[in-house]
């Protein structure tokens, strides 16, 4: 069938752009029959691009709400009520989600046999799928890939309650939460926050951390005070406001931190253990409550830290930490080193050195004196006019169109695996169970990525992540900081994975059906939870309105007007064409979106 040649020709599309990220060019050319429907259409595309980056994928109706706003109060007001709005919800919970999907199942949040491990799983997907707190979801959702905690560590996966009546497993569960919770909070109070967090006490080492006896060589563990630098607030060289590494005389980056302050570091983070313990070295799993201090195995000793602070002997231990996280806070490269990554995870993958600069001059100061205000930082992110310049949108007149041009390599980005799946669950997919719940199962056989299962402290892929081929040798403006572009998400995209996701996605939109393992019964008989996928309106547009409307529809749709003209032409050639089946066909241009560049690539 000619829809098939379509779907081919979409792996091979998607094949290339993994392989290389260049493109810049006219996409969709959108045809009106007034000024008002141009402006709706223009405040469409803007919508859709803007809810791609701050939710899990943009239904319709949340494109229509956007849309009717931005045509009463304006573009900037309308997006920044919107995020002022999304702040003000009630913040979703998944332990609590998890527990409420269990009950529903009839079993107990400990039963064996019942893969209880996935309740987790569930949780987060259908939080993703159906909470309204959008936005605070994907905050967290990028908090999760900077302060990184798997799911490999001690009890994580131990279905027991603890001494507490707290399930073991749902500790990291609790752990996404409290990122939930501080998504609108200070990044102060995050660092606070991970470092307290049991899960993280377990995950990098510094849960029962002794002060050491250095008489006898026996030293602080490092681990933590390592990682806190590196990857959650300064990195590894310093940094001007807009992201450029400075560097000496010599022309040499300017190391942020030495060994000796890992090791005064590691000094610091000594004392922890779970909460509810009576003593230090008292091992009572405890990975829903903060850790607290035991002073009697917390450094008290002197600790020169950055920029040559010393914290004194005279602190409890509490308050000595809270010393240094106050120190590792007043850093300067904290503003530009975590804008970065978190514009990487919302919305490009190289922002411009004036992106950062602007962002991270409201890193540092909200306004109010404030600093790490994340709810003013996102909004800052998500509101900058470098978040839209990634689409050129033109009036043209003679006849009456909207004109979207792309503008390629510099401001685009990959959509995550994750990501990609929850688009397409938001828009079509809708449990067949009674009650509603996404019981979707861990996706990592199909495209590495899973929720909870980074491999290591450093995420699924590196922030600095360039692929083989042209990105390697790709000179770039002097707008982008350092000299060199990254694709972080390519990293995941090795040919078998590339692969193995486009069938998954083919055999869902082809059967418009999916289904996901579950666990095995009493009977050993395996017991699976299935979704339907709803194409029924895509079908319509295509009966009554003709081919070139459904492409342009799945154009505004899937790929806020950045549809190339060469795919639009050949869906509508397709569809028009093939003498098989409607619904065969719009299955087969539905398809040939999802897979192609013009979805995976988010401009």
């Amino acid at each position: 069938m000619r829809c098939f040649q379509i779907q081919v020709a979409a792996a091979g599309m998607l094949a290339v752009a993994f392989g290389f990220l260049s493109h810049s060019a006219t996409a969709g050319t959108f045809e009106v029959s007034s000024r008002t429907e141009m402006t709706d259409l223009m405040l469409r595309i803007r919508a859709t691009q803007f809810l791609q980056r701050a939710t899990f994928g943009p239904r319709e109706s949340d494109i229509d709400d956007l849309v009717a706003r931005m045509k009463s109060g304006g573009i900037r007001r309308a997006l920044s009520e919107w995020v002022d709005e999304q702040f003000a919800l009630p913040a979703s919970s998944h332990v609590q989600m998890a527990k409420d999907i269990v009950t529903a199942d009839g079993f107990e949040v400990t039963q064996s046999g019942i893969g209880a491990l996935r309740y987790r799983d569930h949780a987060w997907w259908h939080i993703a799928c159906t909470a309204d707190d959008q936005l605070r979801q994907r905050v967290a959702w990028a908090l999760s890939q900077i302060c990184v905690v798997g799911r490999t560590g001690a009890n994580f996966s131990n279905v027991n309650l603890d001494r507490y009546g707290q399930p073991h497993h749902l500790g990291v569960a609790n752990y996404y939460d409290m990122l939930v919770n501080n998504a609108d909070q200070t990044y102060r109070k995050i660092l606070e926050d991970v470092t307290f967090h049991p899960c993280m006490g377990v995950f990098l080492s510094h849960l029962r951390n002794n002060k050491g006896d250095p008489a006898n060589g026996i030293f602080p563990d490092e681990n933590y005070a390592r990682e806190i630098m590196q990857l959650f607030s300064i990195g590894l060289y310093e940094l001007r406001s807009d992201g450029v590494i400075k560097t000496d005389a010599a022309g040499e980056p300017i190391p942020t931190y030495d060994n000796e302050t890992i090791k005064a570091f590691a000094r610091l983070f000594t004392g922890f253990n779970y909460n509810r313990t009576t003593r230090w070295n008292q091992n009572r799993a405890n990975l829903h409550e903060p850790m607290i201090i035991y002073d009697e195995i917390h450094d008290f000793g002197p600790k020169t830290l950055l920029n040559g602070q010393t914290l004194q002997a005279d602190a409890d231990g509490k308050t000595d930490i809270q010393n240094g996280l106050d120190n590792l806070y007043s850093h300067p490269n904290v503003a530009p080193f975590i804008s970065r990554l978190l514009i990487q995870r919302l919305v490009r993958s190289n922002p411009s050195r004036y992106y950062l600069a602007r962002v991270s001059r409201v890193f540092n100061n909200n306004g109010q004196g404030v600093k790490g205000d994340m709810k003013a930082v996102v909004k800052a992110i998500l509101t900058d006019r470098e978040c839209w310049d990634s689409i050129r949108v033109r009036r043209l007149r003679n006849p009456l169109r909207v004109q979207v041009r792309t503008t390629g390599t510099e401001r685009v980005k990959l959509i995550e695996p994750v990501l990609a799946y929850a688009h397409l669950l938001r828009n079509y997919e809708t449990p067949r169970s009674a009650d509603g719940y996404y019981r979707v199962s861990n996706m990592e056989y199909h495209w590495v990525q899973a929720v909870y299962k980074s491999p290591s402290v450093f995420n699924f892929y590196l922030p600095s992540f360039q692929p083989a081929g042209p990105l390697a040798t790709y000179t770039p403006s002097r707008r982008i900081p350092n000299g060199a572009i990254a694709a972080p998400e390519f990293q995941l995209q090795t040919a078998v994975v590339a692969n193995r996701t486009a069938n998954r996605f083919r055999s869902e939109i082809r059967n418009r059906e999916s289904n996901h393992w579950l666990y095995r019964d009493a009977n050993n008989d395996v017991q699976r939870s299935y979704f339907d996928l709803d194409f029924s309106q895509e079908e319509t547009i295509a009966e009554n309105e003709g081919a070139a409307a459904l492409a342009e529809h799945l154009d505004l749709k899937l790929c806020g007007g950045t549809m190339s003209e060469t795919l639009r032409s050949a869906i509508t050639n397709a569809v028009s064409e093939d003498p098989g089946a409607l619904e065969n066909r719009v299955t087969g241009a539905i398809m040939a979106t999802y897979l192609s560049p013009d979805f995976m690539i988010v401009e």
